[in-house]
């Protein structure tokens, strides 16, 4: 495994940390999988880490 591949799995376990806090465990995998208007329809999953995770961290500063 490379370097950029463990440092993606870090984001990635980061990511899945908030990601829990903000939907729940039972809605993770669904929100990984499901388009999502933030990245241009694309699947989370299939975008950077990095952009994924910087997502999440807005989405964690935002006013509700």
């Amino acid at each position: 495994m490379s370097q950029n591949q463990k440092q993606s799995l870090s984001v990635k376990q980061k990511s899945d940390l908030i990601l829990r806090s903000l939907v729940g465990e039972k809605c993770m995998d669904a929100w990984w999988n499901s388009p999502n208007k933030a990245f241009g329809m694309q699947k989370p999953i299939d975008v950077p880490a990095i952009e994924v995770f910087n997502y999440l961290l807005d989405q964690m500063e935002a006013p509700h």
